[in-house]
This record gives C-alpha cells, structure tokens and sequence, in this order.
C-alpha cells in the first residue's frame, strides 16, 4: 500500500486518462460522472442500446477505484439470498445491480431501488425452519454512497417509463451511441491490437491514485452526525438558475447537483479548509465540517451540469436530437421512420421503436403533438423552446456572491481564510477536466462560448430556440 502522504493528490484529468488507459475510448464526461457518484453520488441509471458500452464506462470508473469498493448483484439472487449477505454488502460503497430486463426478480430489488435512492435502509424479516424450531431472522442493507442499474433502452419489453418511482430518484446517465464514436471505438481497438496505443499514465502512478481515493475518508464528512460538508457556493449557484424549473423534478436534481458538488469536493479533501463544528456553534465536540469552493462548483457543473440539465427537462441525448430535427420550421409534421432516417443521418443509432417511445414520453410531457395522420406524425409544440441545454453562468458573479456568504456564514478568521484561499488569485486556477489545461474559472468561457455558438449555427436555425422565449436572454449558451 502506498503512503498516501506522500501522493501528489491527483486531478480529475488523471482520473479521465486513468479510464483511457483501461480502454476507454470517448466517454470522458460519463466515465468522470459515474467516478464521481461512486464517492458519493446516490442512485445512478446507465442507459443506452445494447452492446453500447453502458458496462465499459462503469468497469473503467471501478478501475479508478479500490477493486473492493464494489459489489455486484446477481441477476438470478433472490430476497433472502440478498439480505444474508447483508455484512458483505453493507461493507461496500457501491452496489452495482444489472439490467432490468435480465433481472428475474425485480418486485423487491424495486423496494430496495427506491429505498437506497432516497438514502434509507430498508429491512426484510423471514422465518427459517430448522428441524421442529422456525427461527425469525431481521437483516438490514444501509444504503450504499452509490447504486449503479443499468437498462438497454433498444429492449421492448422494459420502458424505464415503466419505473416511474426508480427513475425519479435517480441520475440517468445516457451513453454515447452515436456512429463517430463507434468509429473512435474501432480504431482505438485496431491501435491497441497493434500494439501502438500508449498509456497515459504509468502502472505506479495509477496505483497512487487507487490509493488516494481508498482513501477518502468519506465517513468524517458524512450525515450522521460525525461532520459535514459546507457549500457556501450553493446561494450563488441557485441565484443564476442552473436548471430548467418547468417539471417537479427540478426539486430533486438541484439537491442532487449540490450532492456532485460534495463528491468533487471529497476528491480534494487532501488540500481544502476544515473548520471545528464548535466555530459553527454546534455542540458536537471533535467534529469538522469540510467546505465546498467555487473551483469544485465550476467541476461539477462542468462534469454534470449538462446531464443535470438534461434531467430536468426530462428529455435524454437521443430526444433532444429528436427535438431538433421537429423544431426546424423547414421540416414540418413526420413520421418515426421519416424521425429514424433522420435520426441515422445525424450518426445516431436508433430504432422506429426507439422514436416512437421518446415520442410518447414528450408528448406526455408536452414538447410534441402527435396527429392522428396515416401514418402517425409528429410535430414540436411551443413549449418545445424552452428545452435549452447549456447553462448560462457568470462566474465571476458566482466568486463575488460565495465571498459575500462566505463573510455571512463564517467566523471572521475562517471566512478570510476561505476566500483567500479559494476565491482570490491560485484559488481561481483549477485543471480542466477534459483538457488537463489550467484554467482560472472566472475567465475561462469566451472560447467555450464562441464554439457553442458554432456548434448550435450549424445544427438549427437561431430563430428557432428565441422564439416564445422572451424572457430568457441567455441564448441556451454554455458559460461553464
């Protein structure tokens, strides 16, 4: 084992060239979401078409990991099976259930399901007959800091629509399909069986970064009393709006957004600012509270931020595109198979009954109407507009505000300490964590900002996303 004291604390960029080194091609915002809900994330979905890496991802986010943090539920073990291996089970801070429609019991994984994704436990009793004795027997599973459920969204006899109270508890975390990266798969594979794919990082110091994150000590920061973590940055963040309020689900993906924030935040915990529970006026003795900065706030958003989005607006990668294509006024009603052909033009791997099935669903949520032509067609409604994906954030106004509820919230002394730290000068440098470039967040958005704008030039007509939105002067225009 290595002396973690001596580890250079590793960024999320090394974690991102640690899931390359495993295999991983593409998949770098994924593979860094999944990492990061294992520390501490909650109750994540893996969606997407069969064969389509939803697997790979998590295999590469374990390899970032202890190999012991994980604990894979059998498709075949029934209730009581289960909750004998409670001591195991409890034990490992990720449990990994696998796809819904290879699971022959789901009645009461579905209990536990929800459950674990509302961070309860959940308890099962049951009578075991020995001779002429029967024995009742009471075994407890605590939730775990993340639970993983996969779904093939090309398998027609599961709708995810179908667990409406699993999914609302839950991330769901699309895969990339798409025909590029099936491209970028296949020569990744060719470089690797010829020998010519290098590693990013060496076996030594890969180790290092298993270590670090075994690690965490996730149990000083956790909800039971033992510690916290403090996020002055969350006012500032909520202030801007980052997520669609049109659905419900908002109230539950703002509190799950604040939630990766604590997960980025635990990845640092080697180099950010503790204060005594007794400076914050509680009681309890001996107890810390770790705080979230702005720089870990920037991560989040950067690595989440557009599926939280995505989330809220309860659409996926694949219904957006969908939404596109319907919004163009140039187009006007289709059908599925019309959706599909244009769907694969756009390099996106999709069935008739993929198109329909996201129809459905947007249609329920009102972003299309469906016309009872022969054949069915589909057309986008005006609510349409208001699916924006990028977040519009100034976070130069997120730094001043976290500083102004830094002074609020803390005592005088820490409340310096913080925003000298971590609001002002080196504090505003963080690793990009795609790039591996050294950013200051408050700075770093002109050029993602201009690209976004050539990005959305060439797929739909401007007009398109302003219309009946008058009230939103963002532009839908990524400033993470």
């Amino acid at each position: 084992m290595t002396n973690i004291d001596s580890i250079r604390n590793p960024t999320l960029y090394e974690v991102s060239q640690l899931g390359h080194d495993y295999g991983l091609e593409g998949e770098e915002t994924t593979h860094l979401t999944v990492f990061l809900s294992m520390i501490k994330g909650g109750f994540v979905i893996m969606t997407g078409l069969s064969s389509g890496g939803k697997d790979e991802v998590v295999d590469a986010a374990e390899f970032c990991a202890p190999s012991s943090w994980t604990y894979k539920v059998s498709t075949s073990m029934s209730k009581t099976q289960l909750y004998s291996d409670h001591r195991v089970i409890n034990s490992k801070p990720v449990h990994r259930h696998m796809d819904i429609s290879s699971i022959k019991d789901k009645a009461f994984l579905e209990d536990v399901w929800k459950a674990h994704g509302e961070g309860k436990s959940i308890t099962h009793s049951w009578t075991e007959v020995n001779g002429n004795e029967r024995e009742t027997r009471s075994q407890t599973l605590q939730p775990p800091n993340c639970m993983i459920l996969f779904l093939a969204e090309d398998n027609q006899q599961v709708d995810l629509n179908d667990y409406a109270e699993v999914r609302n508890r839950a991330l769901v975390v699309p895969i990339d399909d798409s025909q590029e990266l099936t491209e970028r798969v296949n020569a990744r594979q060719a470089a690797m069986e010829a020998g010519v794919s290098e590693k990013k990082l060496t076996e030594e110091r890969a180790q290092e970064i298993r270590d670090y994150v075994g690690a965490i000590p996730m149990e000083t920061y956790g909800d039971d009393g033992s510690g916290g973590i403090l996020n002055p940055v969350a006012p500032a963040i909520n202030n801007q709006n980052p997520l669609p309020q049109h659905f419900t689900e908002a109230r539950r993906d703002f509190p799950r957004l604040l939630g990766f924030m604590r997960s980025v935040t635990l990845f640092h915990y080697d180099d950010h600012l503790e204060v005594p529970s007794k400076l914050m006026g509680d009681a309890s003795q001996g107890t810390v509270n770790m705080m979230v900065t702005p720089a870990d706030a920037w991560l989040a958003m950067r690595i989440f931020g557009e599926t939280m989005v995505l989330s809220a607006l309860n659409l996926r990668e694949k219904d957006f595109e969908l939404l596109n294509i319907l919004r163009n006024p140039d187009v006007g009603a289709l059908t599925a198979d019309e959706l599909q052909m244009q769907m694969r033009q756009h390099g996106f791997n999709v069935t008739s009954h993929d198109v329909r099935s996201s129809m459905d669903n947007m249609q329920y949520k009102g972003y299309v109407t469906k016309n009872q032509d022969t054949p069915v067609t589909y057309n986008s409604t005006p609510f349409a507009t208001k699916a924006k994906r990028y977040v519009d954030l100034d976070w130069s106004e997120v730094v001043d505000a976290t500083k102004d509820t830094a002074k609020e919230a803390l005592p005088g002394r820490i409340a310096d300490q913080y925003i000298d730290r971590f609001c002002e000068g080196d504090g505003l440098l963080v690793t990009h964590p795609l790039t591996g470039e050294t950013v200051n967040l408050t700075e770093q958005t002109a050029n993602e900002l201009a690209a976004k704008e050539d990005e959305q030039a060439d797929t739909m007509d401007e007009e398109v996303f302003d219309n009946d939105d008058s009230n939103d002067d963002s532009g839908g225009l990524d400033r993470f």
